[in-house]
């Protein structure tokens, strides 16, 4: 008992964040944005202009050589982001970019250089947030790399690198979570009092002690499948908020749903399957999928909200 406290202790210490904080009911839908979407071909190795049709995803990456030295990164640091390649005309490319819940268009040159392909592409410079990118793949490669550069440099916007492969979306009902949701910045405070006994029960000392039980899942989740399996009311109120919390949110990310929740990100983002393609995704949610959304949104809101870090 003495070590899972201790534990506790040391893990609550780790994160300043005293918040009892409420988890948000919907999820945060980006800005509508109208896009084309691309003719991809099944080519995953570039060797002509019409392979770099489609989408590229990889991680969006702080640079750190361009970097403030003094800047604190966040969870933010490391982000998971899709760079769609929608028309190539003549020398023009056209698209998009995917990335923590924000769709951008980009317009720019794609230059055809003998040994590689050389891509320099601008979003639009209205927004202080936004960019252009610089990037490069050698013919007969898989791998397309480069930089994001802002239009205006702060330690909020910093300049980041990537490192991108060719991926198909394709919906998956069955694409599987395989590893629990935790958020450290929700939690609550526990006050509890610790006894020490002797080898008869009786109490030799006691000691007060706060614990934190975090807003977290449970490996139920791993069983339940909310795009294929019909939900009733007997199941899920016998869930965790924080199981109800991800399995509702499981089935927008199979959609390939952009989330915009710094933590569902993260969470999300560490998934290999998942690629964050569309800002809204709700005509294509399936019967199953929308009666098991109305039905664990109702039960969510008063659903057990914190547990602690061991998932009990």
């Amino acid at each position: 008992m003495k070590k899972i406290v201790l534990l506790a202790l040391i893990i609550a210490s780790f994160f300043s964040c005293q918040r009892n904080i409420k988890n948000e009911k919907d999820n945060v839908i980006a800005e509508h944005i109208d896009f084309d979407i691309p003719k991809i071909n099944a080519n995953k190795v570039v060797n002509d202009k019409a392979d770099l049709l489609g989408y590229w995803v990889g991680e969006f990456d702080v640079n750190e050589k361009a970097a403030d030295t003094s800047y604190k990164y966040d969870d933010d640091y490391s982000k998971k982001i899709t760079f769609s390649i929608d028309k190539i005309e003549g020398t023009k490319i056209i698209g998009h970019s995917v990335v923590g819940g924000n769709i951008e268009k980009f317009e720019g040159k794609l230059i055809n250089y003998t040994d590689d392909f050389e891509i320099h592409v601008k979003e639009p410079n209205s927004k202080t947030s936004n960019g252009k990118f610089v990037l490069n793949i050698a013919k007969n490669d898989s791998i397309l790399k480069g930089d994001w550069v802002p239009y205006t440099k702060s330690n909020k916007v910093l300049q980041r690198k990537l490192s991108l492969k060719k991926k198909f979306f394709v919906y998956n009902p069955k694409n599987k979570i395989m590893f629990n949701y935790f958020d450290s910045e929700k939690f609550n405070v526990i006050k509890d009092t610790f006894y020490e006994e002797d080898s008869l029960g009786n109490t030799i000392s006691s000691e007060a002690y706060e614990d934190q039980a975090y807003f977290t899942t449970t490996d139920t989740i791993f069983h339940l499948n909310p795009s294929t399996e019909l939900f009733n009311k007997e199941l899920v109120e016998n869930l965790s908020k924080g199981d109800i919390f991800i399995l509702r949110n499981l089935i927008f990310a199979r959609h390939g749903f952009s989330f915009r929740d710094k933590m569902l990100r993260r969470y999300f983002d560490n998934i290999d399957w998942y690629m964050p393609v569309f800002s809204d995704v709700t005509k294509e949610l399936t019967d199953i999928e929308k009666k098991n959304i109305d039905l664990l949104l109702r039960y969510e809101e008063n659903a057990k909200e914190y547990y602690d870090v061991f998932g009990r």
